[in-house]
């Protein structure tokens, strides 16, 4: 790991003077984090009494994005990150991940405002791309498993004329950027993207995705036999923001319809989440660059056909952002982030994996975000 995280970061300093005939930018984004979580915890060997208690605390780097964005031609750019991040999954407790690794095409396709992406590239399924971490917290569409943030797959990116909104459709692998391969577990079916926002007047924007997917295969390679694990989803998602003045407001609804096989059709379920997220920006208010932020979500798998592990969950979260020093394009270089997250599990509609608040938690998080790019001709 050592040698892999040394070879790709000198690559990323030393490819600039490889190539002086294109125009490239060098970026980078640290998330360094605290972590306080309070939980519940077996109070005697037969684990049916619990007492509440301290379950994480630790620090942490989150993410480490490093990147080169390269600008061949006015009509042809191309990116490439990486993610460093605290694992202890490896021995030297860090690990690293494939993030980005596409080229744009702004001619390929005769039609104005459109982009043909091919690599390894972001998903616009919800409001994934449009969330700026403002909250530490994910994205519902990230955070639940809608959809994975990247994947491998080709993608058009296009404007709507007049100032309108934008479009996006996308086939990928449907299994994230980190499978491919191997280790698709046997899928065939690529993932079918159609993403749409509609901004009918300044400050107000509508939009919703759709995306089929496919788990595995039908039948197994080995015996031709059906197979168990094999599901297609349906995947959408529908929301509306707000951002009037200091105000901005999202609220977003997913759904999710599971099928499997029809041997195994027992297994089919449906889930859906609701999640409401304002945002106050009290700079004009009182001078003080201080976002104050909140979110509502409400997360339903109790259709699950597993007794035990079907749930609802309400989840809260309050955070405080203080922006500390502008870059030179106006957007936050550093920033300090504290959250408040509270995950409470309704046990008259959960199975009894979620009983005597085995799965209730109270978390605390601490972050300093820190920022950097800079452009090599």
């Amino acid at each position: 790991m050592k040698k892999l995280l040394t070879i790709t970061l000198l690559g990323l300093i030393l490819v600039p003077a490889l190539l002086n005939s294109v125009d490239l930018k060098i970026s980078g984004e640290m998330w360094n984090r605290w972590t306080l979580q309070n939980g519940m915890i077996p109070a005697d060997t037969s684990m049916t009494v619990y007492n509440s208690g301290i379950t994480k605390n630790f620090f942490s780097l989150e993410r480490g994005y490093v990147g080169l964005e390269a600008k061949f031609s006015d009509t042809i750019k191309g990116r490439f990150t990486v993610d460093i991040f605290s694992t202890d999954l490896i021995k030297d407790g860090a690990g690293l991940k494939l993030k980005y690794a596409y080229v744009d095409f702004g001619d390929l396709i005769p039609v104005p405002d459109l982009t043909t992406t091919v690599g390894l590239q972001k998903v616009y399924f919800g409001s994934i791309y449009d969330w700026d971490y403002s909250l530490i917290g994910k994205a519902p569409a990230d955070g639940y498993k809608f959809a994975n943030s990247a994947d491998y797959g080709i993608s058009l990116n296009g404007h709507i004329p007049q100032g309108w909104g934008q479009y996006q459709l996308g086939v990928y692998n449907g299994e994230g950027y980190k499978n491919y391969g191997a280790n698709l577990k046997d899928n065939i079916d690529p993932a079918f993207l159609a993403n749409l926002r509609l901004t009918p007047i300044a400050g107000l924007t509508l939009g919703g995705s759709v995306m089929t997917n496919g788990s595995e295969r039908q039948f197994k390679l080995s015996d031709a036999t059906e197979n168990s694990s094999y599901n297609t989803q349906l995947l959408a998602d529908g929301l509306v923001r707000a951002a009037f003045g200091p105000l901005d407001i999202w609220a977003e609804y997913l759904y999710k319809d599971v099928t499997y096989a029809p041997a195994f059709s027992a297994k089919n379920y449906a889930a859906n989440c609701l999640s409401v997220f304002p945002t106050l920006k009290l700079k004009s208010l009182i001078g003080a660059d201080i976002d104050l932020t909140a979110r509502y979500e409400r997360w339903d798998e109790t259709q699950l056909p597993d007794s035990k592990k079907k749930n609802l969950l309400n989840a809260w979260t309050g955070g405080l952002n203080y922006n500390l020093m502008p870059d030179d394009t106006g957007n936050t270089a550093m920033q300090l982030q504290l959250n408040y997250e509270r995950k409470d599990y309704d046990e008259s509609v959960s199975g009894s994996d979620f009983a005597n608040g085995k799965k209730d938690t109270d978390t605390v998080m601490l972050q300093f975000k820190w920022r950097f790019s800079a452009s090599v001709k």
